[in-house]
């Protein structure tokens, strides 16, 4: 039902926006209240901003942790022009209720103003941070919805690269996969997104690659590339859905594991709707327990 209003209402008026910096701006305030709106943080949440040595965003911590040595590195969604660590704390502080898990939030800086590469180069600083501040690599998991999912794929293919140690998993909430956006034009034709179309993805898009046809905006892993495990879960009525299926075959592809999860009529990033999906509790559960599983094989293979 939820799916069927908002292709007739929200999508048509999307449609009408055009996308240029002064729309992006009015865009982010609308986003930023119907995220506060529709998935507000939890109770009993506590936050700590971070600005610290090229390393900004926040702390987020549920009222009770368990594992106090590891971390969750979260890079938010919000198509790279939009959303910050702020407006993602309803999923920020679910994933760390469900994982008993601190969760580090990265504000990287966003496009029009900071194109590509400014975001990758935040994501990386975030992740050196945190091993500067004595977390080991096996000790965290990296998360990621929509265009943060991008990037945080992308964070551990520039690790493989350069034979830097690689975090325990990897945790996708409907990624973004191919910026050309080839993938999701093709999907499109036989499934539509409620909220948004391809080509205004695209104009979006285009304002964090400025046109460019760079490698690193395609996410493909390369064999012999050392790759941590990962979960993809996603809204089989979404536009990167198609996106979702190619990552999880591309890392099987190179002898990396993945678990894909197709959650069947939810909208884009559905985690952040838990007021409009409950599925969402369900998908968090999920994840944890993906987690868990994940941190205790490689405490195992340490040992």
């Amino acid at each position: 039902m939820i799916r069927r209003i908002a292709g007739s209402t929200v999508r048509p008026l999307l449609e009408l926006a055009p996308s240029n910096a002064d729309t992006v701006r009015v865009a982010r305030e609308v986003l930023a209240g119907a995220m506060r709106m529709l998935g507000p943080p939890l109770s009993g949440t506590t936050v700590t901003p971070v600005d610290d040595h090229g390393a900004r965003g926040e702390w987020v911590y549920a009222r009770r942790l368990g594992a106090l040595d590891a971390v969750i590195l979260y890079v938010h969604g919000g198509g790279y022009v939009a959303c910050s660590p702020r407006t993602h704390r309803g999923i920020t502080s679910r994933l760390s209720a469900a994982t008993g898990m601190k969760v580090f939030a990265v504000g990287y800086r966003l496009a029009p103003e900071h194109p590509f590469p400014a975001a990758v180069h935040d994501v990386a600083a975030a992740y050196r941070w945190l091993l500067g501040q004595g977390f080991t690599p096996d000790r965290i998991v990296l998360a990621g919805d929509s265009a943060g999912g991008q990037l945080a794929a992308d964070l551990v293919l520039a690790n493989a690269r350069a034979a830097t140690p690689q975090p325990a998993a990897l945790v996708l909430f409907s990624p973004m996969v191919d910026l050309t956006l080839t993938i999701a034009a093709r999907h499109e034709r036989t499934r539509r997104d409620p909220l948004i179309s391809v080509p205004k993805v695209r104009s979006l898009v285009e304002m964090y690659t400025g046109g460019s046809a760079h490698p690193r905006l395609e996410l493909r892993p390369e064999q012999g590339m050392v790759l941590p495990r990962m979960l993809i879960q996603v809204g089989d009525a979404e536009f990167v859905a198609a996106d979702a299926v190619e990552l999880a075959r591309r890392w099987h592809a190179v002898g990396a594991e993945s678990e894909l999860q197709m959650w069947p009529d939810q909208l884009h990033v559905f985690h952040a709707l838990p007021v409009l999906a409950p599925e969402a509790s369900s998908a968090y559960r999920a994840a944890a327990r993906f987690i868990s599983a994940s941190l205790e094989s490689d405490t195992a293979h340490a040992v």
